[in-house]
C-alpha cells in the first residue's frame, strides 16, 4: 500500500500543481514587428515583476501570447504611458482591447518619479457576468464615492454616513457572484472604513485580517494589508511590552524571540499572519535607520529556511534580491547595453577591473559639466579602474554622435535596449554614480561624483584590497 500511495503521489503531485493555460491576443496597430510581454507581481510587498509570456506583434498589429496561472491573476503590460491591466482567470481565453497608443515622452523617461497611468483593458464580446467588466465598473462607482466625500473624509466630519455609502454601492452588485470579486469588494470597504476613521487599524487588522485567509494575489487585500501595518516595528517598539523587538533584532538576531515578543500582541496571535508582518517590516526598515542591515538580513534569512508557507519564502527571496541590489558588498544589477559602436557590452565583461559606473544624460547640464571631468580621470588613471556611463539619450545614434564630437574614450552605452536598468539602479538625480570592484560587487553606493575628492576614496579602496 505503501508503494503504491508514492507511486500515485509522484504521477499525480505535477497534475495537481500545473496550472491552467490562458490564451491573450489582440490588435495593437501602432507597434507592428515590436515584441511585448505580459507580466504580474510576484509578491504585492516588493511588486517584484514576473513576466508570463512574451509575443511579437506581427506586421498587421496581431499577437497571441499563452501562459498557465493557478488562481484569478492580474496581468498587466507596460504600453507607452500606461500600464495597461487585465485580471485573467485559469484556462480562459481574452481578446483585449487597447487604448488609444501615447508614447513616454524623454521628460517622462527622464523622470524618475513618473507614474505610470493604469488602464484596465477591455475584452472583445464580453458581457456584464465577466470579472473585468464587473471590477471596472466597481472601481468606477467607488472612486466616484471617494470623491464625492473626500472633503467629509479629510475633515473626519461626523456627518459623512459610512454604511450608507457602502450600501449604495453594494446595491449596484448584488446579482454578481465571484469569489475573487466578493473578496475584492470586502476589502474596498475595508479600505474606505479605514480611510474614514470608522475603524482604526488595530479593529481592521482583527476584523479583516487576524482569523481570515490570506489572499496574497488579490490587490485591494494586500493594498489595504500594506496600509494597515505600515510602520508597525515603529508603532509596536514604542509599547512596554513591544520594546523588545529592538534586542530580538539587533543583539539576539532571533528570528523565534521576534516572533515571541510579536505574539503578545492580540492582533498578531496567528502566525501565518505574523510571519508576513515581519516581511512587510522587514521590507520597509531597510529603507529607514532604525535597526542595522546586517541584522535584518540574519532575520530575513531565518524566517525564510523556518517558514511552511511557500509564499513567504518566495517574498523573503524577493526582499533579499530587492534590498541587497545596491548595497554595499552585493552584486549590483546586470545590464547588456549597446555602446557607441551598436556592440552589446554587459557589466560581467568588466569582472577583474574596477569600475567606476555612472547614469546621466548628454542633454542634462550637470551631466555635460562632468563628462570633461571623466575624461581627465580615464587619462590619468585608466591602468586601475573603468569608467563606464549609461547615458539616457533619446536614441543611441544621438549618444554616438555626441561622444564622437567631444572624443571621449571611456565607455558610454546606451540605455535603449534595457530601459528598466535606471529602475533597477534607483536614479533619482542625475548624475549619480556606484564604484564596483574586481569581484563585480558594489565597493561604494552610491559613489562620490569627480570633483567630491572621488580620487581620494578610490585609491583608499584600492590601498584597502591591496591593488595600490
Amino acid at each position: 500500500m505503501r508503494v503504491l500511495f508514492f507511486f500515485a503521489f509522484f504521477i499525480l503531485f505535477p497534475l495537481l500543481t500545473q496550472g491552467e493555460q490562458v490564451v491573450l491576443k489582440g490588435n495593437i496597430t501602432d507597434y507592428p514587428d515590436k515584441e511585448i510581454s505580459f507580466l504580474t507581481y510576484d509578491d504585492q510587498i516588493t511588486y517584484t515583476e514576473k513576466k508570463l509570456c512574451s509575443t511579437l506583434i506581427d506586421e498587421d498589429g496581431n499577437f497571441t501570447c499563452t501562459f498557465e496561472v493557478h488562481q484569478t491573476t492580474y496581468v498587466f503590460l507596460h504600453l507607452g504611458i500606461y500600464e495597461a491591466y487585465v485580471f485573467v482567470e485559469p484556462g480562459k481565453t481574452y481578446e483585449l482591447i487597447f487604448p488609444e497608443t501615447e508614447e513616454k515622452r524623454l521628460i517622462d523617461e527622464l523622470n524618475p518619479y513618473f507614474e505610470p497611468q493604469l488602464y484596465h483593458l477591455g475584452i472583445e464580446n464580453t458581457s456584464e457576468n465577466e470579472l473585468n467588466y464587473q471590477l471596472a465598473f466597481f472601481d468606477e462607482v467607488y472612486s466616484k464615492m471617494l470623491k464625492e466625500n473626500a472633503y467629509l473624509i479629510y475633515s473626519k466630519s461626523k456627518k459623512l454616513d459610512v454604511q450608507q455609502e457602502l450600501n449604495k454601492v453594494d446595491s449596484l452588485f448584488t446579482d454578481f457572484n465571484h469569489p475573487f470579486f466578493n473578496d475584492f469588494k470586502k476589502y474596498r470597504f475595508a479600505s474606505f472604513r479605514h480611510l474614514s476613521y470608522q475603524e482604526k487599524s488595530k479593529s481592521i487588522s482583527n476584523t479583516y485580517y487576524l482569523n481570515n485567509e490570506i489572499l496574497y494575489h488579490n490587490p485591494a487585500y494586500m493594498e489595504l494589508f500594506n496600509q494597515v501595518y505600515d510602520e508597525y516595528f515603529q508603532y509596536f517598539g514604542r509599547t512596554t511590552y513591544g520594546k523588545k523587538i529592538y534586542k530580538d533584532i539587533e543583539e539576539l538576531k532571533s528570528i523565534k524571540a521576534l516572533k515571541t515578543t510579536l505574539g503578545q500582541d492580540s492582533v498578531l496571535t496567528n502566525d501565518t499572519l505574523k510571519e508576513l508582518v515581519i516581511l512587510k517590516c522587514l521590507h520597509d526598515e531597510f529603507y529607514n535607520d532604525d535597526f542595522s542591515r546586517s541584522s535584518m538580513l540574519v532575520i530575513l534569512d531565518s524566517l525564510s529556511l523556518q517558514t511552511k508557507v511557500p509564499e513567504h519564502r518566495k517574498l523573503a527571496k524577493n526582499i533579499r534580491a530587492k534590498v541587497t541590489k545596491l548595497m554595499e558588498g552585493f552584486k549590483p544589477p546586470s545590464f547588456n547595453l549597446y555602446n557607441k559602436d551598436s556592440v552589446l557590452v554587459s557589466l560581467d565583461s568588466f569582472r577583474g577591473q574596477y569600475v567606476y559606473l555612472g547614469f546621466c544624460t548628454t542633454i542634462s547640464y550637470a551631466c555635460i559639466q562632468e563628462f570633461d571631468k571623466l575624461q581627465r580621470l580615464d587619462e590619468l588613471h585608466q591602468d586601475y579602474y573603468e569608467i563606464v556611463v549609461i547615458s539616457m539619450d533619446e536614441s543611441l545614434n544621438h549618444m554616438k554622435r555626441f561622444v564622437e564630437k567631444k572624443g571621449y574614450t571611456y565607455t558610454f552605452l546606451h540605455y535603449g535596449n534595457q530601459p528598466e536598468v535606471f529602475k533597477d539602479y534607483d536614479i533619482r538625480a542625475f548624475p549619480t554614480y556606484y564604484f564596483i570592484d574586481k569581484e563585480g560587487r558594489l565597493s561604494m553606493s552610491p559613489a562620490p561624483a569627480p570633483d567630491e575628492n572621488l580620487e581620494q576614496y578610490i585609491f583608499q579602496k584600492l590601498k584597502e584590497a591591496g591593488d595600490l
